[in-house]
């Protein structure tokens, strides 16, 4: 699915200018990037790389998420294909059964 933004600059002179701004650098951001690092810097929550070294498959990532999760991560409890990519995004490999 495709983002697009409208950006609407009003200048001093009265000029309106419309632009697109659908393919910029936050259109394409990962889950990650939006949702979760902001929080997980090491301070508040644990960084990307020691989930990374915590969980060794997605499988285990989306269990801890479930039910060890933070009240602050309800949202995601319930998604589990948004975890799964997340988990992906992290490096976080598939369990090799499957």
């Amino acid at each position: 699915m495709k983002t697009k933004t409208l950006i609407i600059s009003i200048f001093l002179s009265g000029t309106i200018l419309l632009s697109s701004a659908s393919n910029t650098i936050a259109a394409k951001r990962t889950l990650w990037l939006n949702k979760c690092a902001s929080c997980h810097d090491g301070k508040t929550a644990p960084a990307a790389e020691s989930l990374v070294k915590k969980y060794k498959t997605v499988e285990d990532f989306t269990e801890a998420v479930q039910t060890k999760g933070h009240k602050g991560m309800n949202i995601l409890k319930s998604s589990i294909p948004l975890l799964k990519k997340i988990a992906q995004e992290l490096g976080i490999k598939d369990s090799q059964g499957k």
